[in-house]
């Protein structure tokens, strides 16, 4: 079961990533999340999309501050 928090949390990062350019995803990953998007060659999920992969990329960066607390990203 899920909670609000967490739920608005996830809402807020989704809204704010589908608003940023593709610089601005890229410019906000991290030194090692960059690394990882530039060796991304396709998957089931995101087929040849790189964008879409750096997308979730920092959606799971930005979780991951979220959940590390008040220097996070709440």
């Amino acid at each position: 079961m899920s909670h609000w928090s967490t739920d608005a949390a996830i809402d807020n990062i989704q809204t704010d990533i589908s608003s940023m350019s593709d610089v601005d995803v890229m410019n906000n990953l991290t030194p090692d999340n960059q690394k990882l998007v530039a060796k991304f060659t396709g998957d089931k999920i995101n087929g040849a999309n790189i964008m879409d992969y750096a997308r979730d990329v920092l959606a799971d960066q930005m979780f991951g501050d979220w959940q590390d607390g008040p220097d996070g990203y709440a």
